[in-house]
């Protein structure tokens, strides 16, 4: 008796997951990272602190998943107080009139078992352009620490600064950021 009604248990939880979860970004271990070309000389790494969003992921059907995260452009952290503050200024990502930056996505499309590349509308300076993650699942399950279900991913890109009207200094810093996402989402505390 005890055997069938953990199996229907462990049926029940399976079943719980058929359906697209909705997972919130954990900020404290959620990171989006940049690096620009500097002089042709070296790439300038930089990060943002300040993120939020959340993914809703269907482990059944992923190419029905899709994320949206806002980043807050004052939190840019690019390792220099002087450096942070021209990026935060108006030449630059123009914090003070662009506060955010956000990403949605449009199209999930997978390209291995746990490889996905994911498309989406990028805001950043006031203007939207679609660009492309390649993302990968690096694991999804119960997380030890507060026994939620969790998702990990990594995901790497580019974009063209001057495709959002960032054209400063174009003859000395690179067009072309790449950008590096560890990111951690969960779902909802279990009642």
């Amino acid at each position: 008796m005890r055997a069938m009604v953990f199996a229907a248990a462990l049926m029940a939880a399976g079943a719980a997951y058929a359906e697209p979860v909705t997972y919130t970004l954990d900020p404290a271990h959620t990171q989006v990272a940049f690096s620009i070309d500097r002089f042709g000389f070296n790439r300038v790494l930089g990060r943002f602190e300040t993120i939020a969003g959340e993914v809703v992921l269907d482990e059944a059907n992923p190419a029905n998943s899709s994320v949206r995260a806002t980043i807050q452009v004052a939190s840019v952290d690019a390792g220099h107080d002087t450096r942070d503050e021209h990026i935060r200024g108006e030449r630059w990502l123009n914090a003070a009139q662009h506060p955010t930056m956000e990403f949605r996505s449009t199209s999930v499309r997978r390209t291995g078992e746990r490889t996905a590349e994911v498309t989406g509308d990028l805001t950043l300076l006031g203007q939207t352009h679609p660009v492309t993650l390649n993302v990968t699942l690096n694991n999804i399950g119960t997380a030890p620490n507060n026994q939620r279900r969790t998702a990990g991913f990594s995901a790497t890109g580019s974009l063209n600064r001057s495709a959002f009207g960032s054209t400063t200094a174009a003859n000395m810093i690179g067009d072309s950021v790449s950008i590096q996402i560890e990111a951690l989402a969960q779902a909802p505390a279990a009642n």
